[in-house]
C-alpha cells in the first residue's frame, strides 16, 4: 500500500503545481492591476520611471513578458515566497502571511462541515438503502435533492431566518454575522465563538450530507445485491448483520475517492458561507483578489485549494487502501 500511496501523491503533487501554474498565467494574462492603480482617466499622470518601480517590485509589469513575470513567481515559490498582495493593496503584504492569516478561519469550517456532513451522509444513505420504498427513504431521497438542487445562498438565509425565528419565540439565537466579538475577552469570546461557528457549519454539514446520502445509497443498493451478500444471508445472517459484517466495507470503498471531491466542494460553498456569515478566512480573500486583480492573491488561493484537495485525496486513498485488501 505504501507503493500505492506514494505514487497517488507524487501524481497529486504534479497536478497541483499545473494548476497552480495554469492559474498564475491565466490571471497574469486577462488581469491588469496596472489599470487599477494608475486608470485612464487619473488627472494627474503618473512619471513612467515611478510606475515601472512600483510595477516591478510586485512582478506585474505588463511590459515584462508573461512567462518571465511565471518564472520570478515560481523562483519565488520555490523558495516559500508567493509574492505580495497586487491590485488596489498598495501595503506590499506576503500573500503567504495573509494566508496563514486566514486558512485556519476556513480550515475550521471546511473541516467541520466535511466531517460532521460526512457521517450524517453515510449513516441516512446507508439506512435509506436498507429500506428502500419505505417513507422514510422517499423523505430522505427528496429532502436531499432539494437541497442539492437550492443554490448555497438560498439555504445560508433560510438557516438564517429560522435561527432568526427561534431567537424572536425564544429569546435565544446563534450569532448570524461576525465570528468575533472585539467588546468580550477570555471565556466569554469564546462561548460566543463557538455560537458563532454552528451556523456556518450547518449549512456545509447540509449540503455534504445531502451529496453524501444520495452516493452512498447507490453504493449501498449495489452491495446488497451482490453475489456474496445473498451467500451470507443464505448461510443465516439477517441483513443487518450481513450488511455490517460484509456489506459496509464494500459499500464504502467507492466512497472514498468521493472524499476528495467533496472537500473541494466545501471550499467552494464556503465561499459564500464566508461572505454572508461575514468569516475573514481564505474564501472571502478570494473574491476580494480577483475583484482587485491580485495576481499573486489569486495564484495562492489556487495553491491553497489544491494542496487542500491533495491532502484530503490522499487521506482517501489511504482509507481506500485499508477498506480494500486488493490494493495492499
Amino acid at each position: 500500500m505504501v507503493r500505492f500511496i506514494s505514487i497517488r501523491v507524487l501524481t497529486y503533487v504534479i497536478l497541483v503545481f499545473l494548476a497552480t501554474s495554469f492559474a498564475y498565467l491565466l490571471a497574469a494574462s486577462l488581469m491588469h492591476p496596472e489599470e487599477v492603480l494608475y486608470p485612464p482617466i487619473a488627472t494627474k499622470p503618473i512619471p513612467e520611471a515611478t510606475a515601472d518601480a512600483y510595477l516591478n517590485v510586485r512582478n506585474i509589469n505588463p511590459d515584462v513578458p508573461v512567462f518571465q513575470r511565471y518564472a520570478n513567481w515560481l523562483g519565488g515559490l520555490v523558495r516559500g515566497d508567493l509574492g505580495v498582495t497586487t491590485g488596489t493593496n498598495k501595503d506590499l503584504s506576503p500573500v503567504l502571511e495573509v494566508l496563514k492569516q486566514r486558512i485556519p478561519i476556513s480550515l475550521r469550517l471546511v473541516v467541520l462541515g466535511t466531517v460532521i456532513g460526512t457521517v450524517l451522509g453515510v449513516a441516512v444513505g446507508m439506512l435509506t438503502a436498507v429500506r428502500r420504498h419505505s417513507l422514510g427513504d422517499r423523505g430522505a431521497t427528496l429532502l436531499s435533492f432539494v437541497i442539492v438542487s437550492l443554490p448555497t445562498p438560498v439555504v445560508i438565509l433560510v438557516v438564517q431566518q429560522i435561527n432568526q425565528a427561534i431567537q424572536n419565540r425564544t429569546g435565544f439565537g446563534l450569532p448570524a454575522i461576525n465570528p468575533v466579538n472585539p467588546l468580550l475577552h477570555g471565556w466569554d469570546a469564546f462561548l460566543y465563538e463557538s455560537k458563532a461557528i454552528v451556523m456556518p457549519t450547518i449549512v456545509l454539514a447540509i449540503f455534504a450530507a445531502a451529496s453524501y446520502s444520495r452516493y452512498m445509497k447507490v453504493t449501498t443498493l449495489d452491495v446488497l445485491g451482490s453475489d456474496y451478500l445473498r451467500t451470507a444471508r443464505a448461510k443465516g445472517l439477517t441483513r443487518g448483520k450481513a450488511m455490517n459484517r460484509h456489506g459496509l466495507r464494500m459499500a464504502l470503498i467507492p466512497m472514498g475517492q468521493y472524499f476528495a471531491f467533496a472537500v473541494g466542494s466545501a471550499f467552494t460553498g464556503s465561499l459564500f458561507v464566508e461572505l454572508m456569515f461575514n468569516w475573514q478566512g481564505v474564501g472571502r480573500y478570494a473574491v476580494s483578489a480577483v475583484g482587485i486583480a491580485d495576481i499573486n492573491g489569486t495564484a495562492g488561493v489556487v495553491l491553497y485549494t489544491g494542496i487542500l484537495t491533495l491532502l484530503s485525496a490522499t487521506f482517501a486513498d489511504f482509507l481506500q487502501g485499508i477498506l480494500d485488501p486488493r490494493i495492499r
